[in-house]
């Protein structure tokens, strides 16, 4: 099922670029034949309403409010319907604009001409939430269930109103209630779970995740809402999926969303492990299986595993540029940086594939770099930034490049200012960049921020703090923020690629300063759990 819904996302995406195009030619037409029509007869709020109705849906809220407030102004007094359907417009309009105060004010308006309208009820009572007239919500969510005694997705407002109340036990009843009315649907384990983290209970919460998953054939609300919780509270849903496998254990897909949650968290090890089993057990029989399987080797340095398991991914989809991308880095690895050749030959198999695969031009670019092939390097640098002039990686690489290859001064510091406009997250990379303009006070700052942010799993924000600590210079900084400190974080919190910390020296961001502190190895000894596949 999980692997069903995986291939089905990425077809839809391939498929949405043209529907997108589609799409806007079409809307595009029609508000033509709107425009003309009302430049006829300015007074024709039919079709001003439907105007309006149709920036709301192009996303243009502004334009759509000001429309349906001219159809209030022009319609008949006799015409409630009309009234009504504009007044609700104006709600959903202001719901989009996140203004709940004003969208109570129209839904009120809206009610006052249709008080038995199920729309508006439901529409108020929501908004009564979220502005927090909790008094409000309930008496709307109560006229639902008076009018619809099974009604679900009441039962889950009136429990998010005990919430807040905390009244966790009245909460628990009305979800529990749902759930046992409509068993086989997976919105109410969705919503349950919802309840059940508001009150701290992560573990029941992800097994009723899983339990959606189970029970419906629409798993990708459940399945993101999974993955989402476990970058905050990893090991109560690893719990669960460890739960829900020991009951049954021949059910294959909790292994896979199971090793899919580590591997985004970079727990290779245990990743691998899950992995195996789903082959050895014959539970699936898919090509991502064995892709998955050979990046964890290769993050283990498992090289000769890694290597059988992606020549296994290529041979069921030869056209997979990532399989090649990953191909060419097990190659050069297990040559240990001798093997260009085939390194150098599954890029251009990729590239082939992927013309402007920007990891691919970014790793070809890497391997000349590695044979101080500078101007090579360069030209496949300056392609990912002609086609993404906001890649941070590709701007670092570059002006590192100009800074210590081609001793071009100009060149660099354009670079890295160009990289303090793209924010200041994770992905931004700019300390490095305020590091190598001289900026070293806030290139730690920076670090502590990524730090302090604090959602991204697996410890990548420490290693990427610990690199970045090292070329300063602060192995031992104390309070300042170190490198070895950062390691022991990074560790701490799962890293577990063994091929980052101890054989990456590609430009730019490494720990090969990092290497040369005399308790390193004992560190990494210490912290041998982080790369052993382990369930």
């Amino acid at each position: 099922m999980a692997l069903a819904l995986i291939a089905c996302s990425l077809a839809m995406k391939a498929q949405n670029n043209d529907d997108s195009r589609m799409r806007d030619k079409i809307t595009q037409a029609v508000m033509q034949v709107y425009d003309e029509q009302l430049e006829k007869n300015p007074g024709d709020y039919e079709t001003r309403f439907a105007r309006a109705n149709q920036l709301y849906y192009n996303g243009e809220y502004a334009q759509a409010l000001a429309e349906a407030n001219e159809v209030l102004s022009q319609i008949p007094a006799k015409d409630k319907t009309l009234s009504f359907d504009t007044h609700m417009l104006k709600a959903r309009i202001f719901e989009a604009m996140g203004k709940y105060g004003d969208e109570v004010e129209a839904l009120r308006e809206a009610s006052a001409l249709n008080p038995k309208s199920a729309a508006c009820i439901d529409m108020l009572a929501k908004v009564s939430l979220k502005v927090n007239d909790l008094d409000a919500a309930e008496k709307n969510f109560n006229n639902i269930l008076r009018e619809t005694p099974m009604n679900y997705d009441a039962m889950y407002g009136l429990a998010k109103i005990e919430v807040q109340r905390k009244n966790y036990e009245k909460a628990a009843s009305w979800v529990d209630k749902a759930v046992n009315l409509f068993s086989t649907e997976p919105q109410v384990y969705i919503n349950r779970a919802d309840i059940l983290k508001q009150m701290e209970q992560y573990e029941p919460a992800a097994q009723d995740l899983i339990s959606a998953l189970s029970v419906g054939n629409d798993t990708q609300v459940a399945l993101q809402t999974l993955i989402a919780m476990s970058d905050t509270h990893y090991d109560a849903v690893m719990s669960a999926l460890a739960n829900s496998i020991d009951k049954a254990p021949r059910v294959g897909m909790f292994y896979y969303v199971r090793s899919s949650i580590a591997i985004r968290h970079l727990h290779y090890g245990q990743a691998l492990k899950d992995l195996k089993s789903l082959i050895a057990n014959n539970l699936y029989d898919f090509h991502g299986l064995y892709g998955d399987a050979a990046l964890c080797q290769m993050e283990l340095m498992q090289y000769d595993d890694a290597l059988v398991n992606i020549d296994k991914a290529i041979e069921m989809k030869g056209d997979e540029a990532d399989y090649y991308i990953l191909k060419s880095r097990i190659e050069f690895n297990r040559g240990m940086g001798a093997n260009f050749g085939a390194a150098y030959a599954h890029l251009d198999k990729a590239l082939e594939l992927s013309p402007n695969n920007t990891n691919a031009l970014l790793m070809k670019a890497r391997l000349l770099l590695t044979q101080r092939n500078n101007e090579e390097a360069l030209k496949y640098v300056n392609i990912v930034i002609n086609n993404n002039s906001a890649c941070s990686e590709a701007l670092l690489l570059r002006g590192w490049i100009y800074k210590y290859r081609m001793k071009n001064a100009v060149g660099a510091t354009n670079d890295f200012e160009a990289m303090l406009k793209l924010g200041n997250d994770y992905n931004s990379l700019r300390g490095f960049a305020l590091h190598e303009l001289g900026k070293d006070i806030e290139a730690r700052d920076w670090a502590k921020k990524i730090i302090s942010d604090g959602m991204l799993p697996g410890g990548q924000s420490y290693i990427m703090a610990s690199a970045l600590y090292s070329d300063i210079g602060d192995i031992e900084m104390g309070d300042k923020g170190n490198s070895i400190d950062a390691l022991r974080s990074a560790l701490a919190n799962g890293f577990g690629s063994l091929y980052d910390i101890k054989v990456n020296e590609f430009p730019y961001v490494n720990l090969k300063l990092v290497r040369r502190y005399p308790e390193f190895n004992s560190i990494i000894e210490q912290n041998e759990d982080c790369f052993i596949e382990r369930r």
